[in-house]
């Protein structure tokens, strides 16, 4: 879907608020999440962190949220898919969430440059 706009310009410039990688850092006193250590041994989590469109802040509405995870050895496909389903269920928007074991080696370094662990 096109906007009309040049394709060079960022979110910010063409007037559309961002989501910004800000608005998904852990906040310890909402409700409706877990604590971060609970929701670490839940989905069997090592490190987690966040890349793309949201880091570079040029996400708009119905963005996909990429979210780089080291799973621990013990993880399953039920811990990929289920924390899947709760992220976006959280930020109420589509989420990707890759395995860190699952990055293509041409897309490594530019990834692993990219994100911010939170």
């Amino acid at each position: 879907m096109s906007h009309g706009l040049p394709t060079r310009l960022t979110n910010r410039q063409a007037g559309i608020e961002p989501l910004s990688w800000t608005m998904l850092q852990y906040d310890p006193n909402s409700p409706d999440k877990p604590p971060r250590s609970d929701l670490i041994q839940k989905y069997h989590i090592t490190r987690i962190g966040i890349f793309g469109l949201v880091i570079r802040d040029e996400a708009g509405p119905g963005s996909e949220i990429d979210i780089l995870v080291d799973f621990s050895d013990g993880a399953s496909l039920l811990d990929h898919s289920g924390l899947k389903i709760y992220l976006e269920k959280i930020f109420g928007e589509p989420v990707d969430v890759i395995p860190e074991r699952a990055i293509r080696a041409e897309l490594r370094t530019p990834i692993l440059s990219d994100v911010v662990y939170i």
